[in-house]
């Protein structure tokens, strides 16, 4: 079907985040060039909100002070980019605005629940004025000015897009707030950030944007919407909180979504630095079953904002951004300043070697569909990232179902879901998990809630009776005799375990694959003596994994938290218990693959092609050196009726050689340096 939209096509972005004390350096023609240079087509800037870029005649609407008197620079801009047939995405940020404007609109602004406002930036060195944070609910950031704002812009100049920065609504205590909680909710508002409802601030947020969607397409109905998708509930020290809405929400008021995978280094290795598969998971995360639209994934060049004017160590870099494009989305770069601004010249090497990469594979990932092998159901938290990161090292295509849209048909489709701890839980996720399993569907079930086992026993395989147990140390998971596939390339009878157990019996016809041995010590004497190290009880009748039949499928259920072992410990023992637990429950995988954990795998397809993509991450993290992996092996089971005309490698042009084996193709690929995409073409 022919493109109606210029956003549905192949797309590689550049945001340039502009300092306004360098506006009077800012040559239109050559920054144009040097995009173009850099393989991008749609180019990111700021025109609005925070500061107007060009002559705002709105009142309120702080003009930058540095901009040419004689001249308009966004318009010079615009014209320099579509010469080169490069779109001009707007980028506005109500969320903000400068201490004169609060001082004759206080009512527009965010408040704590005494009153006061919040400042941003009032300890930033040099002569700036004091910013404060806006309210979602005021006139500010509705039709009193961001309205006024986007309608000028979008009349006055030939904008490609828009992209809202920073839209969420801050946790406000003014008194509009105060009146509208109390309508939608019957009940005053907490004086706790904490106890508002869960859904508050998401409201507000979709209020908010809900009023600008509708004034841009009343001015230009072609010009598309871009809003920011959370896809995490990030609960790691430090981190805050962040609301997760619902992704099909998010479509109902934009036409495109991007989600961001920051690699905050700054955070230092003790302190919690992003997962391996983190932008893996972004993408995942913010694509919709249908794949009908494809998100953004902005990736900053930046180890942190705190060290914004230095790039990411290049080797990490590089596979970083990668996964977008191998995980199925739009990379969009996100730097501070524009070329002649960037001293640190890796970043501009680094975005045009990946955008020349990403253009030799857009051919053949146009119209790719997902082709995973397992389904991931999803809440953004640690036990589902944790299943993830063990999916990904042991080469087994996934995607993401968001826990709040369960879609029994397209659940279906997978031979095999995972449901992760505190999932099974939620709304709809028990009775389709049921459904699937007896229509022949596979499931990996962790759960350490004994309250929600005992009421899901029948599903789970186990008998009502259901007690929490304590916390443990020194103890073992035994491999059962039902059980021995889960230990294959493990020569021992037991692994390390470490946690609390649900402690359950079976339900008759089901089968214990794995039990407990129990502490054989205090945890502050396991070393001494080492002659009093026997275990005491080598073998109990506990569970900890539980297989039932149940209709076509099966189920595995694990009352521990496997997550939380390879969260903290990350032993390949446990690595290798995922991958033993698939093949046992599915038998030989639709893709096969020999490689170091440390290269991730994603697989799609197309009528013509099966595109398999190779990301080499091996190496410490953060990554110093480009490592590359040689002598990677790949088998792929072949559709019957149909027969492989070729195999090529897209993007490395790496050497590989293949052969057809009873219904299969195994592949040798030479090696893999960032990112390889290999094409299995068909008759």
């Amino acid at each position: 079907m022919e493109k109606q939209l210029w956003w549905q096509g192949p797309m590689r972005v550049m945001q340039y985040n502009l300092q306004v004390a360098d506006t009077a350096g800012m040559n239109a023609e050559k920054i144009a060039e040097e995009t173009e240079d850099l393989a991008c087509n749609v180019v990111v800037m700021n025109v609005g909100g925070i500061y107007a870029w060009y002559s705002s005649e709105v009142r309120y609407h702080h003009v930058n002070e540095f901009l040419p008197k004689d001249r308009d620079l966004l318009k010079e801009l615009i014209d320099a980019f579509h010469k080169r047939n490069i779109k001009f995405v707007a980028r506005f940020d109500f969320s903000i605005t400068d201490d004169t404007t609060y001082l004759q609109k206080p009512q527009w602004f965010a408040r704590h629940k005494d009153k006061s406002p919040y400042f941003r930036g009032e300890k930033r060195m040099g002569n700036w004025s004091l910013f404060l944070n806006t309210c979602a609910n005021s006139g500010y950031r509705n039709e009193e000015a961001a309205v006024p704002i986007l309608k000028e812009v979008l009349i006055r100049y030939d904008i490609d897009g828009i992209f809202l920065n920073a839209p969420m609504a801050s946790a406000c205590f003014c008194e509009r707030c105060r009146d509208k909680y109390q309508a939608v909710y019957g009940v005053p508002m907490p004086e706790e950030e904490k106890d508002f409802d869960p859904n508050w601030l998401s409201r507000c947020t979709k209020d908010n944007i809900r009023v600008l969607h509708e004034a841009i397409k009343e001015t230009k109905s072609n010009v598309p919407l871009i809003l920011y998708y959370i896809p995490y509930s990030w609960d790691f020290p430090g981190a805050g909180r962040i609301d997760r809405d619902s992704i099909y929400e998010r479509y109902a008021t934009a036409e495109m979504i991007c989600t961001e995978s920051q690699d905050i280094l700054s955070r230092g290795v003790l302190g919690g630095i992003p997962e391996t598969c983190n932008t893996m998971l972004a993408m995942k995360a913010g694509q919709r079953d249908d794949e009908a639209l494809k998100p953004f994934g902005i990736i900053h060049s930046c180890p942190g904002m705190d060290w914004r004017h230095v790039g990411l160590p290049v080797a990490e870099y590089l596979p970083w951004m990668c996964q977008v494009p191998a995980s199925g989305g739009i990379l969009w770069h996100s730097v501070t300043g524009y070329p002649d601004t960037i001293t640190d010249k890796r970043i501009l090497k680094a975005v045009g070697q990946v955008d020349r990469m990403i253009v030799k594979s857009e051919a053949d990932m146009e119209g790719a569909k997902s082709e995973a092998e397992a389904v991931l159901l999803w809440d953004g938290r640690a036990a589902s990232r944790s299943w993830a990161d063990g999916l990904t090292r042991n080469h087994i295509a996934f995607d993401l179902m968001q826990d709040y849209y369960i879609n029994q048909g397209h659940l279906n489709q997978y031979p095999l879901a995972i449901v992760p701890d505190g999932v099974l839980k939620e709304k709809g996720v028990q009775e389709a998990v049921e459904i699937y399993v007896k229509q022949g569907g596979r499931v990996i079930v962790e759960n350490t809630d004994s309250d929600e086992a005992s009421f899901a026993h029948e599903c789970l395989g186990i008998e009502p009776d259901v007690r929490a147990g304590e916390y443990l140390t020194a103890s073992y998971l035994r491999f059962e005799e039902a059980g021995a596939l889960l230990k294959k390339d493990m020569d021992t009878d037991k692994i390390a375990f470490r946690g609390a157990v649900s402690y359950c019996s079976p339900a008759q016809g089901s089968l214990v694959l794995a039990t407990l041995v129990p502490p054989f010590a205090p945890l502050e004497v396991v070393g001494a003596p080492p002659e009093r190290a026997s275990i005491p009880v080598e073998y109990t009748d506990i569970p900890l994994a539980v297989k039932r039949q149940n209709g076509k499928g099966e189920l595995i259920y694990l009352p521990f938290a496997l997550s939380s072992l390879l969260q903290e410990y990350k032993l390949s023992d446990h690595y290798q218990l995922i991958g033993n637990m698939v093949d046992l429950l599915v038998g030989k995988r639709k893709l096969e693959v020999q490689a170091p954990t440390s290269v991730q795998i994603t697989m799609y397809k197309t009528d013509r092609s099966y595109l398999i993509h190779f990301v080499n991450e091996t190496g410490e993290r953060p990554l110093r050196d480009t490592i590359p992996v040689q002598g990677i092996c790949a088998s792929l089971k072949v559709p019957e009726g149909r027969t492989v005309t070729g195999v090529r490698t897209v993007v490395e042009d790496q050497q590989l050689s293949w052969r057809e084996n009873e219904g299969r193709v195994d592949i040798r690929l030479d090696q893999v340096a960032v990112w390889e995409m290999i094409a299995v073409d068909l008759d």
